[in-house]
């Protein structure tokens, strides 16, 4: 099982979630028996494609966040990736939620349309 966190900063499950998805500054993606990885933005982000194929690289299982975009939305579900709506202020009290099952699925109406530019033609 493996379950990805966007957050603002490389403090391991001390991470404060991000309010972004494809936009957070780290991904923590937290694997069984309690293994951490962390992974700056532009590592996993290179422009190869739409941001959501490269997150997909990063092999969740669960996607714990407070925002996401409809085509990374659609996308992750279709895999069967869990997407819940990210509650707590850092990395640990979600994964703590999500342990006890007090976190919901991301609702669909708090999903957003796409709002970066970068796959546009101008």
């Amino acid at each position: 099982m493996r379950v990805l966190i966007p957050v603002d900063e490389a403090r391991g499950l001390d991470s404060p979630i991000s309010d972004e998805f494809g936009e957070a500054p780290f991904f923590l993606v937290v694997t069984e028996g309690g293994g951490l990885e962390v992974y700056r933005n532009e590592e996993v982000i290179q422009g190869r494609g739409h941001r959501w194929e490269e997150i997909l690289q990063l092999k969740p299982d669960v996607v714990i966040t407070r925002e996401i975009g409809r085509p990374a939305y659609h996308a992750f579900k279709a895999k069967g990736i869990k997407i819940l709506l990210a509650e707590g202020a850092t990395a640990r009290e979600a994964l703590e939620k999500w342990r006890r099952g007090e976190l919901r699925e991301f609702p669909p109406e708090l999903v957003h349309e796409p709002r970066h530019g970068h796959h546009r033609a101008h």
